[in-house]
């Protein structure tokens, strides 16, 4: 009898077994499946993107123009020394190599690089460089393969700090600009618009960037170039500036303190803007260095206020052309309208004096505007009242922004019973009402004082100041004047009186041949401490000077309204009218014929008035107080 081997259970355990071997084997087959032709267009870009980078071009940003055509801003090639690598450790190799060939801050670098993250392509270690820099690395890229020579588009500004705060500036986007609307999208390290018109129109000022491909080795080294899409170049811009009339101004002031803005009275076109002291906008096109920009955030003088929009001054007498157009308009006096001013004028038990101690005589509108007296315009001030001189200067624009195409503007302030009441839980008193009527307590900027210029000039009519005229040669739609309604006649008898203050009042300085100028001078004091003023001649403690003013089209030229302010000048009739007229004089090729266009020395008034240039509130009069300050009076 045969015996038979049972091999069942070896069968079912070489089943398992082959099983157990042949499902990861299926199951390695699938995910190879899965990578090669699922996913595997996906490895194969991150494969190509290990090897291939794509580095930006930056786009030149379009070139700025004046009113004819002649270059405000433009671009510059320059030079940027760039390291290229992947690795931290092999990057700062390559910096100390590198500075034995040109000279860097190693510290500001060194920063840059702690905020660029664990992994990285490039680093900026010079901006800017020199020839002889570039010619160094260069001639060391076999030594040094790590080190390449960008060339980048550099912003540059002809007139430097003559027209730093109208253009502004350039700069790396800020992390907190990255944060902001405006600039969504824009990637870090990319050039924008920081101050003035180049922030304003960043977007459409800027180009659209290309991109170098190129290939890289393990270390993260360029060894060739893939490919390469051009950047395309950001529109031109023209603005409404005249060139000459900015350099006009720039060389009247002589660097003085101060600011100028001559508006086209008609249109609302920005002709001149200058706000001085400056600074020189060029420094930030590469990165300025942290001293520099140390030195001016600690300067005195605050090179960094756009003085023409954010800077906030009492109007002193220029005021008073406002209460005469308000006067005129509501029929509270005509021009044929007489005051008598012996020095002074007792008002609700108190004694407010002009800035002439013997008094003016007897005066009509005209005689008072051109010789600024104050006693008369306290009558004004005192039939107006304050609700209707608060009216009246906020219709021509007080108290707001003009609405300029500039940002931070500031809106000044106009202090009447509602604000006071508001701010301060305290009604008006009748007596404050002629401290505002000669330009008192409230604050404007110079560039609201152009626009009231510009009302009388253009016959009635309230323009909103513009700069930008055209961008890619699509015409930048202008807002038309406001008609505020005045009667023909108020605003001509205006005119005439501010022709009178030039050809024989307080403005003669600013007097031309062949052109009729119209202007009104004031002073805007400046607030002390008693017990501050160990030097009352210093220059801090001195009054700012005002001239705002208005000429004809003349020698094809256009109309201008300008107001000049020259901080400490003393008196406006001798510090800001003599800029106007030697700027005028050049702009409009005539000679200046007005007396002494130099200020005589050591100008001091009998007793400046404690009015704050940046405005405190006004304190419930008391007869003490009220007749110390009309004492002190308004100089011109």
């Amino acid at each position: 009898m045969r015996i038979y081997e049972d091999l069942r259970g070896l069968q079912r355990r070489v089943g398992v077994a082959q099983a157990v071997v042949a499902l990861p084997l299926a199951l390695l087959v699938v995910y190879f499946w899965h990578l090669q032709v699922v996913r595997g267009r996906y490895f194969r870009e991150l494969s190509e993107n290990n090897r291939i980078r794509a580095i930006p071009i930056p786009a030149p940003r379009g070139p700025l123009f004046d009113r004819y055509g002649r270059i405000l801003a433009e671009n510059r090639s320059s030079f940027n020394v760039v390291l290229t690598t992947e690795r931290r450790d092999d990057l700062r190799r390559a910096l100390a190599r590198i500075a034995t060939l040109i000279t860097f801050d190693p510290a500001e670098v060194e920063e840059r690089l702690n905020k660029r993250g664990p992994r990285f392509r490039s680093l900026v270690v010079k901006s800017d460089a020199t020839e002889e820099d570039v010619a160094s690395v260069e001639a060391r890229r076999l030594e040094e393969p790590e080190a390449s020579v960008e060339v980048v588009p550099l912003r540059s500004y002809p007139l430097g700090i003559g027209a730093a705060h109208v253009l502004g500036h350039v700069g790396e986007v800020t992390d907190k600009q990255s944060e902001q609307e405006g600039f969504a999208g824009i990637e870090p390290g990319t050039v924008v618009g920081q101050t003035g018109l180049e922030l304003q129109y960043n977007r459409e000022l800027m180009g659209k960037d290309g991109v170098r491909r190129i290939i890289v080795n393990s270390r993260g080294v360029e060894v060739t170039e893939a490919g390469r899409v051009g950047p395309v170049d950001g529109p031109s811009a023209v603005l409404t500036l005249d060139l000459d009339l900015q350099k006009a101004f720039d060389g009247a002031m002589a660097g003085r303190s101060g600011s100028v803005i001559a508006l086209d009275p008609e249109t609302g076109d920005v002709l001149a803007y200058l706000s001085l002291p400056g600074y020189d906008p060029n420094a930030f096109s590469a990165g300025i260095n942290p001293a520099e920009w140390g030195a001016l955030m600690k300067d005195p003088e605050k090179p960094l206020i756009n003085r023409v929009i954010q800077g906030q001054y009492p109007p002193g007498s220029t005021y008073k052309v406002i209460s005469a157009l308000a006067a005129l308009q509501e029929g509270v006096i005509t021009p044929a309208t007489r005051f008598h001013c012996p020095g002074y004028l007792a008002v609700y038990g108190t004694i407010f004096r002009c800035h002439k101690e013997e008094g003016h005589g007897t005066l009509d509108l005209r005689k008072a505007i051109a010789l600024s007296c104050n006693v008369y315009f306290y009558n004004v001030g005192i039939r107006l009242e304050i609700e209707r001189l608060s009216k009246y200067s906020k219709m021509l624009g007080l108290g707001r922004p003009t609405g300029i195409d500039l940002p931070h503007e500031s809106s000044g302030l106009f202090q009447d019973p509602e604000w006071k009441m508001r701010t301060q839980k305290v009604r008006w008193f009748p007596a404050e009402t002629v401290s505002v009527s000669i330009g008192q307590a409230m604050s404007l900027t110079p560039i609201q004082l152009a626009r009231v210029a510009a009302v009388v000039a253009n016959g009635g009519r309230l323009p909103r100041p513009h700069l930008m005229k055209a961008i890619g040669g699509r015409a930048m739609n202008a807002d038309p004047p406001v008609d505020l309604g005045f009667r023909p006649a108020v605003v001509a008898t205006v005119r005439d009186a501010m022709l009178a203050v030039v050809s024989e009042g307080t403005g003669q300085r600013a007097k031309l041949d062949g052109v009729a100028v119209g202007g009104k001078t004031g002073s805007a004091q400046v607030v002390t401490h008693a017990r501050l003023e160990t030097n009352r001649k210093a220059r801090a403690y001195q009054p700012h000077g005002w001239f705002m003013a208005f000429a004809p089209p003349t020698n094809g030229k256009p109309g201008v309204a300008i107001a000049a302010l020259v901080e400490h000048g003393v008196q406006g009739g001798v510090s800001a009218a003599p800029v106007v007229g030697k700027a005028l004089a050049r702009y409009y090729g005539v000679p200046a014929i007005g007396p002494g266009m130099t200020p005589p020395p050591d100008v001091i008034p009998a007793d400046p008035q404690p009015v704050r240039a940046h405005v405190v509130p006004l304190p419930s009069p008391r007869v003490g107080d009220a007749q110390r300050r009309s004492a002190e009076g308004a100089h011109h």
